[in-house]
């Protein structure tokens, strides 16, 4: 298995932080945000590593070859960071998805035990929660007969869920996606999210739920959730 992690953004909603540095080079306690999530993958089985960048990746670049030995980093670097929604930087690693695929955003925190459980399903799966009120910015999935039919910010459907961008995925069908998401950006929809893409062939590329409850997880995306980040967690997560 390979993981990819999605770190190219600009986090503009995350200024002042992210004037001098990345998202994902935000401290929460003692560590960045990528460490935390490197962190969860070296009681794993996984050696590779692709990470997409965009505005400072150097410093991304040097932070985790310099602290992280044990993984083999792959960095795909997306020149039209600032211009192109992640649709745009996923699908730049096309040529590397050789294994199955646990993909997830760069500013994702979420504890080891969770992680774990999501990787050694045989499905291919994503995380929801069906008891968190999920906030107005975060990701939503349409789920009927415990298959997910539709993710997007906007869903208000009384069977649309909180979900958190933490997908683990055969190598197929996370093949299936990209070529999908590839249609898309030779259409011209570079602002669109991946998940766009995955919505137009749901019903062949299957996508299970896969819920959790009293682990913690949550996205960092502006300062209110930096701040209830630090509140929350321990380093040990």
């Amino acid at each position: 298995m390979k993981a990819i992690i999605l770190a190219s953004g600009v986090g503009s909603r995350l200024l002042p932080f992210t004037k001098d540095k990345p998202k994902s080079l935000i401290k929460i306690n003692s560590k960045t945000i990528i460490e935390h999530q490197l962190d969860k993958l070296l009681d794993t089985n996984i050696k590779e590593v692709v990470i997409t960048t965009g505005p400072f990746r150097d410093a991304i670049e040097k932070i985790v070859e310099e602290k992280y030995k044990n993984f083999n980093f792959s960095f795909v670097y997306n020149p039209e960071y600032d211009s192109t929604n992640y649709i745009y930087s996923l699908w730049l690693t096309k040529n590397l998805i050789d294994d199955d695929i646990v993909l997830f955003h760069g500013d994702l925190l979420f504890t080891k035990k969770l992680f774990k459980n999501i990787i050694k399903r045989d499905k291919n799966m994503v995380l929801v929660n069906k008891k968190i009120k999920p906030p107005k910015k975060d990701f939503k999935a349409l789920i009927k007969n415990e298959k997910i039919l539709k993710i997007g910010v906007d869903l208000t459907d009384k069977n649309a869920y909180l979900c958190l961008p933490l997908y683990k995925i055969c190598k197929k069908d996370f093949l299936t996606w990209i070529y999908e998401m590839e249609k898309e950006i030779k259409d011209g929809n570079l602002n669109i999210y991946a998940e766009d893409a995955f919505n137009k062939i749901s019903e062949k590329l299957i996508l299970n739920p896969f819920y959790f409850t009293e682990e913690f997880c949550m996205e960092i995306d502006t300062i209110e959730d930096l701040n209830k980040a630090k509140k929350k967690i321990k380093d040990e997560i």
